[in-house]
C-alpha cells in the first residue's frame, strides 16, 4: 500500500492501481474509492492482477506513485500515474506499448474512483439514457436524453445498474468532491446503491470511468487523464454544492469564440420548396440595415437558411449551388449574394454565413453517394426522415475517410465567402453504421468524422456552430461555442453561447436568450418536414423583433461579459448570481423577473437598463417613465442621449439627470441608447 500526502489531502493507494481511501483534512471527511476485488477488463475479458507484472514506484516528495504493467502474453505494456497536486489527485493511464494491436478497451470492474457510503450526502448528476431504435414518427432515432438529478443518498432509490452519466458530484454542504475525465463521450458510469439496511433506499454512491475505448478506427485515443477533487465553498454563498462543482468545471472548459458574445446573431429564412422566397437578397440587407440602426450599430452575425438550390433541406450534401430565386436576376444571383455580404459587411457590421447540412443525403442530390450512408444492422441504408422525401443520414466516419466530405466543403467555399463562423445544421455524433468491416459507433463518429469537418473549417479561420445538443452523448464545450437551441447553464456559462425563442418570456429572458428564431420577411411559420420552424416575419411583427433583441439578446450579451459563479433552478424559481455581484431572480410561476448590479437596476420585468462598454441601453416593452441610478463611472462623465429607430438615431433632450441618477420616458418598443462621448 502506498501513501500520498499534502496539506489537503490523504490518499491510500493499493499495490495495484487503484485508491483504497481518501481523507480530506480541513473537514476530516472520508471517502472510499475501490474496494480490495475490483479489477480491470481488457476487451471485456476480466484479468487478475496477478496475471500483471506490476512494477511501482513511490516518490513521497512530489506526492506521486507510478504503476509500469506488462501483460506479457500480449505484450501489452500500460502505465498509470497518480498525482496529489493541492485538493486533486490526476490520474494518468497511458497505453506505452501495444506491438500487436490487440488492446480495443479498458473497463474497471467493482473499481470506482470515489464512493461515499455516507448517506447524509446529496448527489447530482447528468444521466444520459439513449433513446429507442426505432423511427419514430417525426423523424430520428439513436437519439440520447440528458436528465438532471438531485437528490440526498437516503432518498433516493438505488439503480438497478451502473447510470451512464455526462457529470456528477457529492456534497453536504462542508464538502463537494467528484470525478472529472478528458474521455469525450459518456465519460462517467455512477451508481446509487443500497446494502439492505434500508429496503428500497440508497445508502451509497459511487462514480467511475466508463469504458475507455482506446483504439478507433486506424488511430488511437490520447491517454486518459482523470482527477478526483475535492471542493470546499469556491463561490462564496457559503456552502459547497453543486454550483461549485460547475464553476469548477467551467473555468476548465475553454472559452467561447468571442464572435458570438460580441455579436446579435440570428438567422433568415430566405426560401422554402412548398412556400417559395421568403426573403430575398435585398429584402435580407433591409432586415440587416434595420437592426443594425435598431442597435445603434451592435455587430450582428446573419445566418442564410435556405439559400441553395431550391431553399431549405434542398440538394444535401451538395453545397453547390445558390438558389436563383433569391436574386432580382436569376443569372446574377452569385453577383448579387456578394453585393449583400459586402454591403452588410462595410455598412452594417454585420458577417453574412449560411446554414448548411453534412448530415443528410436525398437521392436527387448531384451529391447522392450511397457508400457514404449510414447502415442499419441489416445493412439497409440509414433512414432518418421518412415524410414527403426520404432522408438518409450520412455516415461521418466513412465520408471523411473517402474525402467526398472535403470535396463537397471545397467546392461550397469555392461558391460563396465564409468569414469567421458557418452553421452546421442537424450536426451529429450519432449516425452509428453497422458495415462488413466494423462498428462505426458514436466515438468514431466525433473523433474521426465530425471533429475533422469542424478542424477543416477551423483551419480556414471559420467558426462552427450548430443547432443543439441534439442527442449526442458528448462533452460539448471545447467541441462547439455556440449552439442555436439551447438552455443556458452555469456549467457553459460563456462557454457555449445560444438560448432563447422566438416565444419569448420573463423566465427565458432572465435565463439568458439569444436569437433562435428564423426571420422571415413575409409570410407565416408552417410544419416542414415533421419539423417546426420557429420564425418572425420581420415586415409584420418589428415590435416582437426589438422585444427580443432588447428583452433577450441585450440582456444576455450583458450576462456574457461577467462569470456566473450561482445557478439555482428550482420548480418556480431560478437565482443567479455573477462574480462582480449582478444578481438574478426569476419567479417562473408569475414570470417576474429582476436583475440588479448594487444600486443599479438591470433589468425589471420587461423595462431595461443595461450597461455595457461605453454605452447604456434602456428599454420598455409597455412604456415607462422612469428614473435609473447611473454607474458610479458615468456619474461625471460627459454623454449624449439617442432615440433609436430603425432608419437611424435621433438626439433625445427630453431627460433629466438629478443625484446621481437619469430619469428617462420610454416609449413603447423604442430603445434609447446613452453613449459617451470620445
Amino acid at each position: 500500500m502506498y501513501i500520498l500526502e499534502n496539506e489537503d489531502l490523504r490518499v491510500e493507494l493499493y499495490d495495484w492501481p487503484g485508491v483504497k481511501q481518501y481523507l480530506h483534512k480541513k473537514t476530516g471527511e472520508t471517502m472510499n474509492g475501490s474496494g480490495p476485488d475490483g479489477k480491470w477488463a481488457l476487451n471485456g475479458n476480466t484479468v487478475a492482477w496477478e496475471q500483471w507484472e506490476i512494477a511501482a514506484e513511490h516518490d513521497p516528495r512530489s506526492a506521486a506513485v507510478s504503476y509500469q504493467m506488462r501483460l506479457r502474453e500480449f505484450d501489452l505494456e500500460i502505465s498509470v500515474n497518480y498525482q496529489l497536486e493541492q485538493n486533486e489527485v490526476r490520474v494518468t493511464l497511458k497505453v506505452a506499448e501495444d506491438r500487436s494491436r490487440w488492446l480495443q478497451t479498458i473497463d474497471w470492474m467493482n473499481q470506482p474512483l470515489l464512493a461515499c457510503d455516507d448517506s447524509s450526502y446529496s448527489y447530482a448528476r447528468t444521466e444520459i439514457h439513449a433513446k429507442s431504435w426505432r423511427l419514430i414518427p417525426t423523424g430520428g432515432r439513436g437519439l440520447y436524453d440528458r436528465r438532471q438529478i438531485k437528490e440526498l443518498i437516503s432518498d433516493s432509490v438505488p439503480d438497478l445498474a451502473v447510470v451512464p452519466t455526462m457529470h456528477t458530484c457529492l456534497f453536504n454542504d462542508e464538502l463537494c468532491c467528484f470525478v472529472h475525465t478528458n474521455y469525450p463521450v459518456i465519460p462517467l458510469l455512477s451508481e446509487a446503491s443500497g446494502s439492505g439496511k434500508y429496503k428500497g433506499r440508497a445508502d451509497a454512491y459511487a462514480v467511475g470511468p466508463n469504458t475507455y475505448q482506446y483504439r478507433v478506427r486506424n488511430g488511437v485515443m490520447e491517454p486518459l487523464e482523470m482527477s478526483v477533487v475535492f471542493l470546499t465553498d469556491s463561490n462564496g454563498d457559503g456552502k459547497a454544492d453543486e454550483c461549485d462543482y460547475q464553476l469548477w468545471l467551467n473555468r476548465k472548459f475553454p472559452d467561447a469564440n468571442p464572435i458570438y458574445k460580441e455579436a446579435i446573431w440570428y438567422k433568415v429564412f430566405c426560401a422554402e420548396r412548398k412556400r417559395g422566397v421568403l426573403t430575398t437578397f435585398q429584402e435580407t440587407l433591409d432586415i440587416i440595415r434595420q437592426i443594425h440602426h435598431i442597435t445603434g450599430g451592435v455587430p450582428q452575425i446573419v445566418y442564410l437558411v435556405g439559400w441553395q438550390f431550391d431553399g431549405h433541406d434542398t440538394g444535401y450534401p451538395s453545397l453547390n449551388v445558390i438558389n436563383p430565386k433569391l436574386a432580382v436576376n436569376p443569372d446574377r444571383a452569385r453577383e448579387e449574394l456578394l453585393e449583400l455580404i459586402q454591403t452588410a459587411k462595410e455598412q452594417y457590421n454585420c458577417t453574412i454565413s449560411y446554414h448548411i447540412n453534412v448530415d443528410d443525403a436525398y437521392e436527387d442530390s448531384p451529391d447522392w453517394n450511397p457508400a457514404n450512408l449510414s447502415r442499419d444492422p441489416d445493412g439497409a441504408a440509414r433512414v432518418w426522415l421518412d415524410l414527403e422525401h426520404r432522408v438518409y443520414h450520412i455516415s461521418h466516419t466513412k465520408d471523411v475517410e473517402s474525402g467526398h466530405a472535403f470535396d463537397r466543403l471545397k467546392q461550397f467555399l469555392e461558391l460563396v465567402p465564409v468569414e469567421k463562423t458557418v452553421h452546421l445544421d442537424a450536426f451529429r455524433n450519432t449516425n452509428d453504421s453497422w458495415d462488413e468491416e466494423g462498428y462505426i459507433g458514436p466515438l468514431e463518429e466525433l473523433i474521426c468524422g465530425m471533429k475533422p469537418i469542424i478542424a477543416y473549417f477551423n483551419e480556414r479561420g471559420i467558426d462552427v456552430s450548430t443547432e443543439g445538443q441534439n442527442g449526442m452523448p458528448i462533452e460539448d464545450s471545447g467541441v462547439f461555442s455556440a449552439y442555436w437551441h439551447f438552455s443556458p447553464s452555469q456549467l457553459y456559462h460563456g462557454k457555449i453561447v445560444g438560448g432563447g425563442s422566438v416565444d419569448l418570456n420573463a423566465v427565458a429572458w432572465g435565463k439568458g436568450a439569444s436569437i433562435d428564431a428564423d426571420i422571415l420577411y413575409r409570410g407565416e411559420p408552417t410544419r416542414l418536414e415533421g419539423e417546426m420552424v420557429q420564425s418572425t416575419a420581420f415586415h409584420d411583427n418589428w415590435n416582437q423583433v426589438v422585444d427580443i433583441i432588447y428583452l433577450g439578446s441585450m440582456l444576455y450579451r450583458f450576462y456574457l461579459e461577467r462569470e456566473m459563479v450561482e445557478m439555482r433552478e428550482e420548480e418556480n424559481s431560478v437565482i443567479m448570481r455573477f462574480g462582480d455581484g449582478v444578481t438574478v431572480q426569476i419567479d417562473k410561476k408569475n414570470e417576474q423577473l429582476a436583475v440588479t448590479w448594487g444600486p443599479l437596476v438591470i433589468a425589471d420585468n420587461h423595462d431595461r437598463f443595461i450597461p455595457m462598454d461605453n454605452r447604456i441601453y434602456a428599454y420598455s416593452r409597455h412604456g415607462v417613465t422612469r428614473t435609473w441610478p447611473l454607474p458610479e463611472s458615468w456619474l461625471a462623465a460627459d454623454y449624449s442621449v439617442y432615440r433609436l429607430t430603425k432608419n437611424g438615431k435621433e438626439l433625445l433632450y427630453d431627460y433629466t439627470v438629478k443625484d446621481g441618477a437619469i430619469e428617462l420616458k420610454l416609449e413603447p418598443h423604442v430603445p434609447v441608447m446613452l453613449e459617451l462621448k470620445a
